[in-house]
């Protein structure tokens, strides 16, 4: 069975099987005092505390509580290490990245540190770089980290986003899609080496998608992977925030939390011990990704390679962005330091600035795609808490108003904390940008279908072409119903082509399947 850091009974269960415990799952405890039982007063520990911290409007309705809902709210509570609370929100507002002076020390990647691999033939280095890649599989030394914590809420879906149906008929959802890479990327790496590889698969949930999760691997039986190698661990939750810094109530006996952003990946990979894990393996590489790409690369040996040839600490794959006004976050130099910098914190003049050449000066786009060496991720886990500041996001948060009620807000009336997994580049001593073809490697799964974007239509339509692409680079021909030729580059999301990533990584090994099988009359499906 998959090891996993479930924090239910207070029981931490780390990928070693190390056993911790603690008094919640939601925050380090500089303060935490231990929970109730009955009582009549709060611990005079906890009111000093919220006192100190300003914090004491969360006993308001204490009097009107039960006994029981009186444990729950102190015990909540203690769990929270209020003067760290106070430390991030101070310096989360301290400083407006919107501001003139937040954009005038911006500069773009220099293109020495820019690897192009867009190409439809692959050049010589991507090539090289493939080998170094494959090799590093096969001797057991890439990791795999995908973060895993969002729902399909505006897909209308509470279900975790990575088993949202696809529409697609041999991968149905993302973590089919995703865990078969895997297991035919680790047979190609075999390949190389001789020995038999494996890819441990770290995947960080949520308190929202943990459950599900894990329940679904396990009676889809890992997709075939060694649940062995399968470690699901969760990010923790902080309390949501008024303008003014002041923890927000839920219930009169429970505090409004939210994730603490895809940059609480550091914080849970230290609190689930997977560093040590990775350790005892012998990773050198890890390739962290969001789930929502369906045509995510992942651990791609290219990526690797890359990494490993310019002796980077961080790699990042970046797409061109297509417009000045693309919501998108760029990877560029602030203050010399690596940094994305979100769209939303670059104003228009900045977004529009372009090159002699023509092109947008800012212009590497970031898809949530990195890779990291094993020593950079140890030293992020250990030093993004003092050097990386988190972030604000204005929300609307149910709350309990002055009476005691319950209010829905229709407009923003709260904040919340959270950190981005990129914000430890500014640690990186070199970072290398992969730049890849938004066609080859990127189709988020982020909206309803009646958006018309980055939906599960979008997601099908990407996935059929480029696996069109695999064949017809590896020799196919197709013919429609009365087998008259079909020119490739004139076929639509009519023509449904699937091939199951055990077949291929990557248009890999398809030579035979084209001669033996052209023409092809549609649809296609390819199963191993």
């Amino acid at each position: 069975m998959a090891k996993s850091n479930v924090n239910e009974s207070s029981t931490q269960i780390g990928p070693d099987g190390t056993v911790s415990h603690a008094s919640s799952s939601h925050a380090v405890h500089h303060h935490s005092v231990a929970s109730a039982v009955e009582t009549t007063s709060p611990s005079p520990v906890l009111v000093k505390s919220l006192r100190e911290a300003a914090q004491g409007h969360v006993l308001d309705f204490w009097d009107e509580l039960s006994a029981e809902d009186k444990a729950a709210l102190e015990a909540d509570v203690s769990a929270v290490d209020l003067d760290a609370l106070n430390r991030w929100y101070t310096a989360a507002t301290r400083y407006d990245t919107t501001s003139p002076e937040g954009q005038v020390e911006l500069e773009p990647i220099p293109q020495s540190a820019i690897v192009c691999n867009i190409s439809v033939v692959p050049t010589e280095e991507v090539l090289e770089c493939r080998e170094i890649g494959l090799r590093m599989v096969g001797e057991g030394k890439v990791a795999a980290m995908l973060m895993a914590g969002g729902q399909g809420t505006r897909l209308g879906s509470k279900k975790p986003k990575g088993m949202f149906p696809l529409g697609l008929e041999i991968d149905p959802t993302l973590f089919q899609l995703q865990a078969h890479r895997l297991r035919r990327l680790a047979e190609l790496g075999t390949a190389v080496t001789g020995k038999k590889c494996s890819i441990p698969w770290y995947i960080m949930t949520s308190g929202a998608t943990q459950k599900e999760t894990a329940a679904f691997l396990e009676a889809n039986k890992y997709f075939g992977l060694d649940p062995a190698d399968v470690f699901i661990f969760e990010q923790n939750l902080i309390p949501c925030l008024t303008d003014k810094g002041k923890m927000i109530l839920k219930s009169k006996c429970g505090l409004a939390r939210a994730p603490d952003g895809n940059g609480g990946l550091y914080r849970a990979v230290r609190e689930a011990r997977i560093l040590e894990d990775m350790t005892k393996r012998g990773i050198e590489f890890v390739h962290i990704y969001g789930v929502d790409n369906a045509l995510v690369q992942i651990a791609d040996p290219v990526f690797v390679g890359t990494v490993a040839k310019t002796k980077a600490d961080v790699g990042n794959k970046s797409c061109l962005k297509s417009s000045p006004t693309e919501k998108v976050g760029v990877i560029c130099l602030k203050n010399g330091k690596y940094q994305v910098v979100e769209y939303s914190e670059m104003d228009d003049v900045t977004c529009a600035r372009q090159r002699e050449d023509g092109q947008l000066l800012f212009s590497a786009g970031n898809v949530c795609n990195h890779l990291y060496t094993a020593d950079f991720l140890k030293r992020a886990c250990e030093l993004e808490e003092k050097s990386c500041v988190h972030h604000v996001a204005q929300k609307k948060i149910p709350f309990i108003d002055a009476s005691g009620s319950l209010v829905e807000p229709l407009e923003p009336n709260g904040i919340k904390l959270e950190k981005f997994v990129f914000d430890v580049f500014v640690l990186a001593e070199k970072l290398t940008v992969l730049e890849i073809s938004r066609d080859e490697e990127f189709s988020p799964l982020k909206n309803a279908s009646a958006v018309g974007k980055d939906c599960v239509d979008t997601v099908r339509k990407m996935t059929y072409a480029r696996n069109r692409r695999y064949l017809t680079a590896a020799g196919a021909t197709f013919v429609d119903a009365a087998g008259a030729p079909l020119d490739p580059t004139t076929l639509t999301e009519e023509h449904v082509c699937e091939i199951s990533p055990l077949v291929s990584y990557g248009g890999e090994g398809l030579e035979e399947v084209a001669k033996s099988r052209s023409p092809f009359t549609f649809p296609i499906y390819l199963r191993p």
